[in-house]
């Protein structure tokens, strides 16, 4: 496959219970380790994406046929987060850099 063409695969979301969720989903990853709820992402450069998928609707709220699709990183996929700014708080001491007393 070409790198230039990005692909996702969408199923039906059948846990929708809020117009917000979305109306397609990944598929679940058949690899998932037992009780996790893992689904197969889209994979773009070095970084994990989970697409997902809306119907569209027209003024009425009747089904055009057309969807939009939304692929957002995927924030858990291990990659590390910077740490967090120390907002106003003394800078922890590091006690690596101190000089060994002997007595």
């Amino acid at each position: 496959m070409s790198d230039e063409v990005i692909w996702c695969n969408l199923v039906r979301n059948e846990n929708k219970n809020a117009d917000n969720q979305p109306d397609w989903v990944a598929p679940a990853n058949p690899n998932a380790p037992e009780g996790k709820k893992w689904t197969i992402g889209v994979k773009i450069g070095d970084a994990w994406y989970n697409p997902a998928g809306w119907d569209e609707k027209d003024d009425q709220g009747n089904l055009t046929g057309k969807l939009t699709i939304k692929i957002s990183p995927n924030n858990a996929s291990g990659t590390p987060k910077s740490a967090p700014e120390n907002k106003g708080f003394q800078k922890k001491p590091n006690y690596d850099n101190k000089q060994s007393y002997k007595f």
